[in-house]
């Protein structure tokens, strides 16, 4: 089953750069090199940050969360930050669909795959039948 795992933390007062640049080395290094790793990305708000990650299985991930590296990563964490950070794991829930979120009816349920395919019988485009635009 796949699972994302969220990061969600306050950098302490001058840190939030500090904070973003470890972010973003966990994730362009090791993160992406991880095997089972699908998607990573690293937010900001403000003092606010958050790393989402998402892995084929929870097997993987615990794989990533076992490396000395990854250990090394949250060991540096607690002095940037105010506090200890939130850190939480979600299995995917697909409903049985294979690729699950909006890769079956895209994301208004208008019948367009992110293919960019017209899966209604609609031309969604803004073109004519010959390709010509409206």
């Amino acid at each position: 089953m796949a699972v994302f795992r969220i990061l969600e933390a306050k950098a302490r007062p001058g840190a939030v750069d500090r904070v973003t640049e470890l972010l973003i080395q966990q994730q362009r290094d090791i993160v992406a090199a991880a095997p089972g790793a699908v998607f990573a990305q690293s937010l900001r708000s403000g003092d606010q940050v958050l790393a989402v990650s998402s892995w084929e299985s929870d097997e993987h991930m615990q794989r990533y969360l076992d490396q000395e590296v990854t250990r090394d990563f949250y060991r540096a964490l607690p002095e940037l930050l105010m506090g200890t950070p939130s850190v939480r794991t979600y299995e995917v829930v697909d409903g049985g669909q294979a690729g699950g979120g909006w890769a079956d009816a895209g994301p208004a349920g208008d019948g367009v795959d992110h293919d960019g395919v017209d899966h209604d019988g609609e031309n969604h485009d803004g073109a004519d039948a010959d390709g010509a635009a409206r």
